[in-house]
């Protein structure tokens, strides 16, 4: 097994784990409980909460169950922020139709700290997920980002601001949509409290739509 499978490994008990925490921060975890949860079986579970604990993940005591430390407690509340920003993006902007959760927990691991952030940025910074889970807020990362300070999605940008459509994701019937509004790439566009104007026009456009539309503010 790849070292990089194995970190995804870890990384899903250090998220479970923090949803345990979630429910009650003071409760002592059953290696049971995480088993079950994970659905693995109890020595494995052992195994890998005997190794978190060897890296100061955990507070570790055979046979009563464990605690995060502050370490661990943020590295779980990374990952059940990534996980959730993911769920945001597959079914907010990509209107994903399958199984949000079990695809969000692969994208996940593709995220790196500055994806995350760059995610979280274009995504408006959610406070929840879809479902109506928070989204966990830790210690700010310490990563240089200049491009999303000039990206923002449609549907963010503020009143009175402009901007030129950077990119779409287009779906199934959004081109005649696209088309009867004037919206492609490089166009410029401004935001009213009614909607928005392109080419001297004025349209309400759905929210839906905004959610795909990438823009860059124009200075």
């Amino acid at each position: 097994m790849g070292s990089g499978h194995f970190q995804e490994f870890e990384d899903e008990y250090m998220e479970t784990l923090y949803e345990f925490w979630e429910v009650n921060p003071t409760t002592i975890i059953k290696t049971g409980e995480v088993a079950k949860a994970l659905d693995v079986a109890p020595a494995s579970a052992t195994e890998m909460i005997q190794r978190l604990a060897t890296k100061g993940l955990v507070d570790y005591e055979p046979y009563k169950g464990l605690r995060l430390t502050e370490s661990g407690l943020e590295c779980g509340r990374r990952m059940k922020k990534k996980h959730r920003l993911a769920e945001c993006f597959l079914i907010d902007v990509l209107d994903f139709q399958g199984d949000s959760h079990e695809n969000a927990c692969m994208l996940e691991h593709a995220l790196t700290d500055e994806l995350e952030e760059t995610l979280d940025l274009l995504l408006g910074k959610p406070t929840h997920n879809p479902d109506g889970k928070e989204i966990p807020r830790g210690n700010d990362l310490d990563v240089n980002i200049s491009v999303p300070e000039s990206l923002v999605l449609l549907k963010h940008l503020g009143e009175g601001e402009r901007a030129s459509v950077y990119s779409i994701l287009i779906q199934q019937n959004d081109n005649s949509v696209l088309e009867e509004f004037g919206i492609k790439t490089g166009i410029s566009l401004e935001r009213t409290p009614k909607g928005i104007i392109i080419e001297k026009n004025e349209y309400q456009l759905a929210d839906e739509l905004m959610k795909r539309i990438l823009v860059k503010y124009e200075h």
